[in-house]
């Protein structure tokens, strides 16, 4: 068997940045057993970031050059790597539908590749979604999530293109839902597709919650504000909440600023993906493809919850910024 190439792919909001932190955390561990975390740029001397979204994003401005690029550079990484090594590349833009699979087009076409993609139920994926994105530039949340919904999240229209490239039996497509994956852990089912979970014992885990979502509250009172954030993906607004209040405003699970019916209308829209998704990749499985959601699973947040929240956090804040002029570290 010659060296192989592995591809996680995402998605968004499915744990990326728990795993990506787990391969930084463990790289020289990882590549004693064949599992070679590919540095953040592809060239050899670079850091290992465990990520590789900032490069490749980059590189998708002109495909046809940065699949070059790509190509190059995984060339020279696999020549490397010992016999029946695997070189680990994980980016969630890889899922995105805006063609940055084509940047793998030819080094997938050299080298063994398995891509393994985490999916999540929609109505989650798009909420989770609008914080993390939408909700930085824009103010209305239905004309955003009226864009988005059935496009984004459309797991069929992920895994097509990849599997032109390397093939359905080469892709591993896991749920994530705590319930069921292994050890109800994303970086232990991680490690469980790679074959390693034997391992995971004598790893590091991440100290803090990567990438963690925040209450409603603090997502409604920062939205769409020009003046805290630079672009859809400046967190540091979110950085302040976490410096000045801890982890008080952590997203609640429970929480949510749709209905029931609103978020079974959403799902709707996602019925024949789902299914296609599932008769190809989950054929055994007896039941939907995501577990449906209850109306006890949720606490709908109406406006007057969601204006005494907001005053809780902007007290919260003001406290917290009280401690740091008067006890400066």
């Amino acid at each position: 068997m010659v060296q192989s190439l592995v591809l996680h792919i995402g998605a968004n909001k499915t744990g990326s940045s728990a795993v990506q932190e787990f391969l930084r955390l463990n790289a020289k561990a990882l590549a004693r057993q064949g599992l070679t975390v590919a540095p953040s740029d592809l060239l050899p001397d670079s850091p290992i970031t465990g990520q590789h979204l900032p490069f490749l994003e980059h590189l998708r401005q002109d495909i046809p050059q940065g699949r070059t690029t790509v190509s190059e550079r995984i060339d020279a990484l696999m020549e490397a790597l010992p016999q029946h090594a695997s070189l680990l590349i994980s980016a969630e833009n890889l899922s995105n539908l805006n063609g940055t699979h084509e940047l793998f087009a030819d080094a997938t076409a050299r080298h063994p590749a398995t891509v393994i993609l985490y999916i999540r139920r929609q109505d989650e994926l798009l909420l989770s979604s609008w914080q993390q994105w939408g909700g930085k530039t824009s103010t209305d949340f239905w004309a955003w999530i009226s864009q988005a919904a059935g496009h984004r999240g459309n797991w069929r229209l992920t895994l097509e293109p990849w599997e032109q490239l390397v093939g359905r039996e080469r892709i591993r497509v896991r749920v994530y839902d705590r319930k069921r994956l292994y050890r109800q852990d994303v970086i232990a089912d991680f490690m469980k597709v790679l074959g390693a979970e034997g391992s995971l014992d004598e790893m590091r885990m991440p100290e803090q919650r990567a990438n963690p979502s925040y209450a409603e509250s603090v997502a409604d009172l920062l939205k769409g504000n020009p003046l805290l954030f630079d672009s859809m993906h400046d967190n540091k607004p979110y950085e302040l909440v976490e410096e000045l209040t801890g982890n008080h405003f952590h997203r609640d699970p429970r929480e949510s600023i749709i209905t029931h019916e609103q978020r079974l209308a959403l799902l709707a829209k996602y019925a024949a993906a789902n299914a296609w998704v599932k008769n190809r990749y989950f054929s055994g499985l007896g039941g939907p493809l995501f577990t449906p959601p209850a109306r006890t699973d949720y606490r709908f947040l109406d406006r007057k919850d969601l204006e005494r929240q907001k005053w809780q956090v902007v007290a919260a804040l003001l406290a917290g910024l009280s401690k740091k002029i008067l006890n400066p570290s």
